[in-house]
């Protein structure tokens, strides 16, 4: 159990070391949790392991940047370090696909597996798995990786705000260039999501103008008024409110405190329907109409006030 234990936290710590797991993930015969970096103490990882009779141990990984690996742990392998083999991985004995394992310790190897890729798509809805080096093979039920997986997921989208401790000395961790293709990948997804926001934004404001009408003329407070609007239109604000939280994300290029994110998008969209507020009484007053829906007082035979629009 201590040698599955190093192996998982290993799995995505090296060259830099880990601390974990913090809380607990267990689905199926996977067990796992919460991983930090010893020398920022900032979230790192999410990783789950399962033992096999035959001894070794596989593990599912993905990072705060959602970079995806799997694993393989034995305490007799005898392995070189900074090595890379040539494997088969062969799924329900029907679906084989060759992958390259880079070899992190003596007794651990690990695979990179895309996000959007074949390998873990069948990882997840394979039942069966062979693992093919050489002259050895090795089977693994693949129990509930369609649940674990997922739950990975959800375990870093949780943990982006957890803290772990710091080791004195612990060797800096370099930072990964964003390379101009991933820069310019970015900026697109981020124009993309601006447009989605407005026209979610405008379909919004529609819909508050069209159903909060009663309310512009109250005298309550623009923020109460903003606050009762939003409750008719609850499906377009989530939306907006979504949006948001998905623009945020790209523009800082990770996933972070979606609970944080959560709270600063929904300000931004209480900011947005209370100065929609004011603005429209504002034109309404210029029109003659003031809240409480009366218009104002003049004298029989006063000219007609032109409308004009603020």
């Amino acid at each position: 159990m201590r040698a599955a234990l190093v192996a998982l936290i290993c799995l995505i710590a090296l060259p830099a070391s880990a601390a974990g797991p913090f809380g607990k993930i267990v689905v199926g015969n996977w067990s796992g949790g919460t991983f930090t970096n010893d020398q920022t103490g900032a979230f790192s990882h999410c990783a789950v392991s399962a033992r096999y009779k035959s001894g070794i141990t596989m593990l599912t990984s993905v990072t705060a940047q959602f970079v995806w690996l799997i694993g393989f742990s034995k305490p007799d392998w005898k392995l070189r370090p900074g090595e890379t083999l040539g494997l088969k991985l062969v799924f329900d004995r029907s679906r084989t696909i060759d992958v390259v394992a880079n070899v992190k310790s003596p007794t651990l190897i690990t695979i990179g597996m895309p996000a959007q890729s074949a390998l873990i798509d069948t990882f997840r809805q394979g039942r069966f798995l062979e693992l093919i080096a050489r002259d050895a093979r090795f089977t693994f039920a693949l129990t509930s990786t369609g649940e674990m997986l997922p739950a990975l997921v959800d375990c870093v989208r949780q943990s982006g705000n957890v803290r772990g401790p710091v080791t004195p000395g612990a060797p800096a961790q370099p930072q990964r260039a964003e390379t101009e293709q991933e820069r310019a990948a970015r900026a697109e997804k981020k124009t993309v999501l601006e447009k989605s926001r407005d026209l979610i934004r405008s379909r919004m404001l529609a819909c508050i103008g069209r159903e909060g009408a009663p309310m512009l003329l109250t005298d309550e407070k623009a923020e109460v008024v903003a606050k009762a609007a939003m409750l008719f239109c609850k499906a377009d604000v989530d939306a907006l409110t979504n949006a948001t939280i998905e623009l945020i994300e790209t523009e800082a290029g990770r996933a972070a405190n979606r609970a944080a994110i959560r709270d600063a998008a929904e300000k931004r969209v209480q900011e947005l329907v209370t100065a929609h507020v004011v603005r429209t009484r504002g034109e309404m007053i210029g029109k003659g109409r003031t809240p409480g829906g009366n218009a104002p007082a003049r004298p029989p035979d006063a000219a007609p006030v032109p409308e004009r629009s603020i």
